[in-house]
């Protein structure tokens, strides 16, 4: 039995390649890989292995024993989920952001088990929460009730950016300063004057950050982000939660000047900087999320896929924080978000050529029945709940959410200038802001953000009277309606994602995102409006000017060229460069919001950390750095070959079954993975393996076969660029590695050019399950078959 080979870790600037490279240049290269590891589990333990950026504390263990055990497992009542408030009652009425805005930024009142909030007044005096401070709708219950006076959505605020604004009804805003869980940031104090609307005014006392340690530390995990109450589990707890108790609050990095301050700001309250924060806030971290001026602006991407899905869970199992799960469980979302948003049965791809309608036989379609429910996420109130779950897990708000404007200061000392006027202290400051992102500037001479190979302009807008183009291009016998999930027209030199919204999806009145990426050489800007620009675009293809002749713009028409960018370098002294500040790709195959989830769980293991060892040095974050360009390099491979796949219906055939069958496997290795983890509590290195960088964007225990198929269709496709071999050539060698490949189920016909409908049935099901534990490599048959682990209750 061949002894299993180990790969070098990878250089800062993305993963490293194998020396010798002369296995991958063939059509061998999956069954070579296949022979680098055992058919069976060998013996012995692996050593640890680091990621470059030296030998610091491993993220895997972000707490320390004493505060982090996980032996025992919470009450289900303290695992219930917290601060689903209602959002924006339609997407795109009247205001985009007026589900983010008004009394948000509040979280739980701390009631029942809970330590007492206390009052900023000179003194540490206990509150008593009066009828009518927070009021509530009698009954309400699964979601945040709401205010008197507000009808089926949240109050708009006039104004964001002049200091706080009024709402249309009592804002949560105006409650009893000592009710309040989340307080108002600036001048050096938290607490307001009670009974004070419509405006601003602090009290002398403590500043923020000095609040009662046992307070933090005991708020229950299901406290409700307008009552206290436990919500059910229902709304976003996954069964056998691991959630730890709350530690205490951590000491920060050292401050100057005696001024008491945040130990970390997030600059960016969307998608992945609410996450972080609820994260960090959950260990003890004092941490105060901050709104970027482009948070609201931003195009961002909006659809999942399982990887993604299992990511989410992955947040919420590891950082105890399990409302995030319900990101990937689209049932398990809130009423109100649900409604707004999507679920997505199904992926699909359809081929259009200029000129010519498009042909029945060149479509493909997947419909894998997911276990989580895949979404089309509605970002603004997505984003509102999640914002409101990271000030309900103890996360600082800035009262009024007003938007920075500046960030002086350095390491340990660093000043937030907000546009009220206020300002915010913190230790530490992560960055994910957006292009223009201030630390950006402290990275050096040279520029900090770099064109991706990939370079593409990226049109974007939400349209209403999208025609279902399921009435124009028949799915096929074995496909369903493409309004079901997310269609991706796909043509030379680019594509359009179109992402329908909410119930109402075939109807006039339905929402759907559209996002088109397009070769600049191919297709280059003949407008100055980026409306125009599309419309000139689907004149070309008649089934897509019929589908989109009644539409119209109900959030405006942007357009960017070049869209894609890289940060150079990401670590600087007392900062961190993430996410949107760090890079931006295409929406295409839902990698914007899928490397948003795993940038989080990354970045969180290294600041937890760093707060248990007290090193918050640049060296400490070099491993975060890196694995952030080896993400941003396995995207913009990705994106390279797709947009070389293209050129030729065959090679985008061949090129969409890789990548289905890459996200899939994917998803399972880190199902896998994470409840390995979870049934070892008693190992403080239990996920050490979740810490490796493996290639093709993978960063847990997975079988190489499927690293060396992506990167020999990656190579492939090259060559086609490159005008050095046919597309359909390269695409007849794809299906030849697919029908070859141990790994890949028979069942699931991808080596067949001719099998463009993917229906996973139970029966189906059935058949994998019965083929991994006959045929299957001992890798794959560990991530198709249950039972593998000790932990059976974490199976999901």
């Amino acid at each position: 039995m061949p002894k299993e080979e180990r790969t070098e870790r990878p250089s800062p600037a993305g993963p490293a390649r194998p020396p010798d490279q002369s296995w991958a240049e063939g059509a061998e290269a999956v069954g070579a890989a296949e022979s680098a590891l055992p058919y069976e589990p060998t013996t012995g333990t692996e050593p640890a292995m680091i990621r470059a950026g030296g030998t610091a504390p491993a993220a895997g263990t972000p707490a320390t024993a004493a505060a982090r055990s996980r032996a025992g497992t919470a009450p289900a009542a303290a695992r219930s989920k917290t601060g689903t408030a209602p959002a924006a009652g339609s997407p795109d009425s009247g205001s985009t952001t007026a589900a983010r805005e008004g009394g948000d930024a509040t979280s739980a009142v701390r009631m029942g088990d809970d330590a007492p909030a206390f009052a900023r007044k000179g003194g540490e005096a206990t509150a008593s929460v009066r009828p009518g401070d927070d009021a509530t709708t009698p009954g309400r219950t699964g979601s945040e009730a709401t205010t008197p006076g507000r009808t089926g959505s949240e109050a708009t605020t006039s104004d964001r950016t002049g200091g706080e604004a009024t709402a249309s009804g009592p804002s949560v805003g105006t409650a009893d300063a000592s009710a309040r869980a989340v307080r108002p940031v600036g001048a050096g104090s938290e607490a307001t004057t009670p009974g004070r609307t419509g405006s601003e005014a602090t009290a002398s006392g403590p500043p923020v950050g000095t609040a009662d340690a046992s307070a933090r530390a005991a708020r229950p995990v299901g406290a409700s982000a307008s009552t206290g109450a436990a919500q059910p589990a229902g709304a976003g707890t996954p069964a056998g939660a691991d959630a730890p108790a709350r530690p205490a609050p951590r000491p920060g990095p050292a401050r100057s000047g005696g001024r008491t301050r945040h130990t970390v700001a997030v600059l960016g309250a969307h998608l992945g900087g609410g996450m972080l924060a609820a994260i960090l806030a959950r260990a003890g971290i004092d941490v105060v999320l901050v709104d970027s001026p482009h948070d609201a602006t931003t195009p961002a991407g909006e659809t999942t896929v399982p990887y993604t899905a299992e990511v989410f869970e992955l947040l919420a199992r590891r950082y105890g924080v399990p409302e995030l799960s319900a990101l990937g469980h689209f049932g398990q979302l809130p009423a109100e978000v649900r409604r707004t948003s999507g679920v997505k049965s199904s992926i699909g791809f359809v081929y259009a050529r200029p000129g010519a309608p498009v042909r029945p036989h060149q479509v493909v379609q997947f419909n894998v029945p997911s276990e989580h429910g895949e979404s089309h996420l509605y970002r603004p109130d997505v984003e509102a709940w999640v914002h409101r779950l990271a000030a309900g897990h103890g996360g600082k708000v800035p009262q009024g959410r007003p938007v920075f404007t500046e960030v002086r200061g350095e390491a340990g000392d660093f000043t937030i200038e907000l546009a009220d006027g206020s300002e915010v202290g913190a230790a530490f400051v992560v960055d994910m802001s957006g292009p223009d992102a201030p630390m950006l500037r402290r990275l050096g001479p040279d520029p900090a953000l770099r064109p991706l190979r990939h370079s593409s302009r990226v049109l974007t807008a939400h349209l209403r009277g999208v025609r279902p183009l399921e009435r124009r291009v028949d799915p096929g016998e074995g496909g369903t309606p493409w309004t079901g999930g997310t269609t991706q027209v796909v043509f030379p030199g680019g594509w359009i994602q179109l992402v329908p919204f909410g119930d109402d999806r075939t109807g006039g009145t339905g929402l759907t995102s559209v996002a088109v990426s397009l070769d600049a050489k191919l297709w280059p800007q003949r407008s100055a409006s980026a409306e125009e620009d599309f419309q000139q675009l689907i004149r070309q293809f008649p089934d897509l000017e019929w589908q989109f002749a009644e539409a119209t713009a109900v959030r405006a028409w942007t357009g960017s060229e070049p869209w894609q960018y890289g940060a150079n370098t990401a670590a600087g002294d007392g900062f961190v460069v993430l996410d949107r500040s760090a890079v931006r790709c295409d929406f295409t195959l839902s990698r914007d919001v899928t490397l948003t989830a795993e940038l989080v769980h990354e970045a969180a293991a290294h600041l937890i950390a760093a707060a248990d060892s007290g090193d918050w040095s640049v060296e400490r974050f070099r491993p975060l750095e890196s694995f952030q360009a080896a993400l941003i390099e396995h995207g913009d491979r990705l994106l390279r070959t797709a947009l070389t796949a293209t050129t030729d219906f065959r090679l985008w055939n061949a090129f969409c079954r890789v990548w289905l069958l890459h996200s899939m496997f994917a998803a399972l290795s880190l199902k896998r993975a994470r409840n390995d983890a979870l049934a070892t509590p008693e190992r403080a290195d239990r996920w050490r393996e979740l810490e490796r960088y493996r290639g093709a964007g993978l960063w847990f225990p997975v079988y190489p076969g499927f690293v060396a198929l992506f990167d020999d269709m990656d190579r492939l496709a090259r060559q086609v660029a490159d005008n050095r071999l046919a597309p359909g050539v390269a695409a007849e060698r794809i299906f030849g590695q697919l029908r070859r490949a141990s790994f890949v189920p028979p069942l699931f016909a991808f080596g067949d050019p001719t099998d463009r409908y993917y229906n996973f049935t139970p029966l189906k099901r059935v058949k994998v399950l019965l083929w991994a534990k006959r045929r299957a490599p001992y890798m794959v048959h560990r991530v198709l078959t249950r039972g593998a682990t000790v932990l059976p209750d974490v199976e999901r």
